[in-house]
């Protein structure tokens, strides 16, 4: 996994993402709780939103690959 930053304004990583995922986050308004992620200016909203709805379509599968 690459330690790509999604949220500039937050300085929030796909990493500590997938993190709040796997602990039990399923929407974005949890990611945005868990992380501060997308709650200043929005900018990253639509990769978040990417992000939750590809982890919940792959959470059962091992091959589960981030497409960003």
């Amino acid at each position: 996994m690459r330690k790509k930053l999604v949220c500039l304004c937050n300085l929030v990583t796909e990493i500590e993402l997938m993190e709040a995922l796997k602990k039990g986050a399923s929407s974005t308004g949890d990611i945005q709780k868990i992380t501060s992620a997308g709650t200043t200016c929005g900018r990253c909203l639509p990769e978040i939103d990417a992000l939750v709805e590809n982890y919940k379509k792959n959470s059962g599968n091992d091959q589960f690959k981030l497409s960003f």
